[in-house]
């Protein structure tokens, strides 16, 4: 075959890339055509050239996209199917594991997170006569340490008694039940923000009354709060919901949270109602729900803040 120069082109390599060999033509103009330049008509395999020359309203596909299109949704499958066999052949204690650290075969990283340092500066707080809790926690003594108010989440008072034991392990339990299928459900930007206003309302609230407070009991009744408002129009998941509501509502009187609790579910509410707005006006910004709930929030912590410099002083 001679190029319009004259000059011979090798027919075994592709008359736009000349260093790519191959032996497909084109069935128009019968030029060889590399992967790259195969492009799928109606027709048959043609060239780039023949494809501009005939024009028309199709929408033509490279036989090489087509091709690793193609590969990549049987590679796709096949790693589904090993997984799944994988997982088939597992004792059921390990896969009982797995669907507990990755529910939904994903991992709650935040969750996660949340649980290893709450853990950790627990176990510090025994070795440092409760460091931590001094340092981080919530309190009407220090109410102008604006960082406690979302670090009081992180911390439990670490004490050999059989009562502060049992609320350690009974929050952290919750904790690892009900936080990942939250974090499922919302995105981990919505998570965090409900978790910590959550925290904070609690602890503003707290030190309103003259007291404090420390743990992620608030958070994760906040986050109650917020999925309630999700299913709120199915009548089953609802009651079901508020069934459970109600259950750890008397657990945390028992317990002594009852006004954390409180502050935790309005913040949780609250979040859910401004995300569902949200939602719902496509045309509003994805920022403006967080601006106004943090924004709410930081009018409680101010009041907290000032109700803890007048009582104690600075």
């Amino acid at each position: 075959m001679s190029s319009a120069a004259g000059a011979e082109v090798d027919p075994s390599v592709c008359y736009r890339h000349p260093t790519r060999s191959s032996w497909t033509l084109c069935e128009r103009c019968g030029r060889t055509i590399c992967p790259e330049c195969q492009i799928l008509t109606p027709q048959g395999v043609r060239c780039p050239d023949c494809v501009r020359e005939t024009g028309g309203s199709v929408q033509w596909t490279p036989v090489a996209n087509a091709a690793k299109a193609a590969a990549a949704r049987t590679a796709k499958a096949q790693r589904q199917r090993a997984a799944a066999q994988r997982a088939a052949r597992r004792p059921r204690w390990q896969q009982v594991v797995l669907d507990f650290v990755r529910p939904g075969g994903t991992l709650p990283i935040v969750t996660w997170t949340i649980a290893v340092v709450t853990l950790a500066l627990w176990v510090l707080g025994f070795v440092t006569n409760n460091l931590p809790v001094d340092f981080l926690a919530a309190t009407v003594r220090h109410a102008e340490w604006v960082w406690t108010y979302a670090t009081t989440a992180f911390v439990y008072p670490a004490y050999v008694s059989a009562l502060v034991i049992a609320v350690f392990v009974v929050n952290f339990v919750f904790l690892l039940f009900i936080a990942p299928g939250m974090e499922r459900v919302m995105s981990r930007a919505r998570f965090l923000a409900v978790f910590f206003a959550g925290t904070a309302t609690a602890a503003a609230l707290s030190i309103l009354l003259g007291g404090g407070y420390s743990g992620f009991w608030a958070g994760l009744f906040a986050l109650f709060g917020a999925y309630l408002i999700t299913i709120w129009s199915s009548p089953p998941a609802r009651n079901q919901m508020l069934i459970v509501l109600v259950v750890n509502l008397l657990l945390a009187l028992a317990l002594g949270s009852f006004v954390a609790v409180i502050g935790g579910i309005a913040a949780g509410v609250g979040a859910g109602l401004l995300f569902h707005q949200a939602d719902a006006r496509q045309r509003s910004s994805a920022a403006t729900p967080y601006l106004i709930l943090f924004g709410a929030i930081a009018a409680i912590v101010v009041a907290a803040i000032v109700r803890g410099v007048t009582t104690v002083g600075l």
